[in-house]
Formats: structure tokens, C-alpha cells, sequence
């Protein structure tokens, strides 16, 4: 009689697997949610002039672009929104990624600088960094 041992093992790994990118998707789908969140917040800030929120939540936006990578790992696209191309460009991503990151540092110095014209700008610079992501690396 053979043994059920490996047979069980190899569901196990596959049963973790998935808890475990179930897990990761969620985490992602909120680190977006609150990205929008600090995009619409900002939006409001540059125009009253709260050049202190303005910093706080692109200081927010520039952490999740640095570890946004992280949360797309091999095997967790199924069923989700994202596009086989960031696995297969998974150098491409990331640098989508860091685009992101490097424009939420151009708003936090245009904050600093408490200049609501450049804040602007730098803000349409990271939606341009989300939308170029998205056209790649989404599916609608």
C-alpha cells in the first residue's frame, strides 16, 4: 500500500499557497484603495493650501510604490484585475513602480516649497505614473 504522505504534502503546499496569495491580493487591493484615497486627498489639500497634508499622504503613496513589487507575487493574478504582462515584465513593473515612487518625491518637494502650481503639477505626474502602469499592467 502506498503511502497518502506526499499526496497529502503537495495539497497542503498548494492549499498554503493560495491562503496565502488570497492574503496578499487583499493587501494589495487595499494598499491601492488607500493610494486612491491619498490622491483625492491631496487633490483637496493643494487647493486649501495644506501643504502638510499634501506631504503626509504622498509620503504615503512613495512607501507603497517602494513595496508595491512585494505584493505581486508568481501565481497571484488569478481571478484579480492584473495583467499576465506583470510577471512576464516583472522588470518592467517594478520600474513602473519606482516611477510612481520618484513622482510622489517630486510632490513632496514642490509641498515643502508650499508651491500649490508645482504640487499640481507633480500630482497629474503621478497619475500619469498610475495611469501608465494601469494600461499595462490592468485589466478593465
Amino acid at each position: 500500500m502506498r503511502s497518502l504522505a506526499p499526496l497529502a504534502a503537495a495539497i497542503l503546499i498548494g492549499t498554503t499557497a493560495f491562503v496565502a496569495n488570497a492574503g496578499v491580493v487583499e493587501d494589495r487591493k487595499a494598499n491601492f484603495k488607500a493610494n486612491n484615497a491619498s490622491m483625492r486627498a491631496i487633490g483637496a489639500a493643494i487647493g486649501a493650501g495644506d501643504f502638510g497634508t499634501v506631504t503626509r499622504e504622498a509620503e504615503r503613496i512613495a512607501a507603497w510604490a517602494m513595496v508595491m513589487p512585494d505584493y505581486f507575487p508568481e501565481g497571484s493574478g488569478e481571478g484579480t484585475s492584473a495583467k499576465p504582462a506583470i510577471w512576464t515584465d516583472f522588470v518592467g513593473f517594478k520600474d513602473a513602480a519606482e516611477a510612481n515612487y520618484y513622482a510622489a518625491q517630486e510632490l513632496i518637494a514642490a509641498a515643502a516649497k508650499q508651491d500649490a502650481d508645482a504640487a499640481g503639477e507633480a500630482l497629474r505626474a503621478i497619475g500619469g505614473t498610475c495611469k501608465g502602469c494601469h494600461q499595462k499592467f490592468k485589466s478593465w
